[in-house]
């Protein structure tokens, strides 16, 4: 369990690190690029959630900070109750609850999210640590749900 809670954590740290040298070195859409055409850092303040969704609504932060609460704690009152064996299922559930953690306490300390993960290659959002970690532990949870979970084939 420690394991799994230090995962999220190191999750919240890393990507409030990664934010906080974007906020202090790169100017608000100014664009680094790091690997010319496939992959630039540019300084985007995001007011809503993915692909922006509620952006332009005023009670939009307050939603999406509540939605992701609550998703930590059920996620926490989950890991708690159930005590899930599945390493899968724990990594998925750390990673999604680190990535969740890490926007929310930017949109409850800045009033937005610090996005700065830009691809060039495809048209794509640009994101940052957390979302990767929320993507991949989504990811993951399905493959866990299709092919591992037994509860369902019992």
């Amino acid at each position: 369990m420690l394991l799994w809670s230090l995962l999220s954590i190191v999750i919240i740290i890393l990507d409030q690190v990664t934010k906080a040298w974007v906020v202090s070195s790169i100017g608000l859409t100014e664009s680094i690029k790091i690997i010319p055409g496939i992959l630039d850092f540019v300084y985007v303040k995001n007011t809503g959630a993915a692909f922006s969704i509620l952006a332009q609504r005023e009670y939009g932060i307050i939603i999406l900070s509540a939605v992701s609460i609550i998703f930590c704690a059920a996620v926490i009152w989950y890991i708690l109750k159930k005590k899930p064996t599945s390493k899968l299922l724990l990594l998925s559930l750390s990673l999604m609850v680190g990535g969740a953690a890490g926007n929310v306490l930017d949109r409850i300390a800045r009033g937005f999210v610090v996005d700065f993960i830009e691809v060039q290659f495809i048209n794509f959002p640009v994101f940052n640590v957390a979302d990767i970690a929320i993507t991949v532990g989504a990811v993951l949870i399905i493959i866990y749900e299709i092919f591992f979970d037994r509860t369902k084939k019992e």
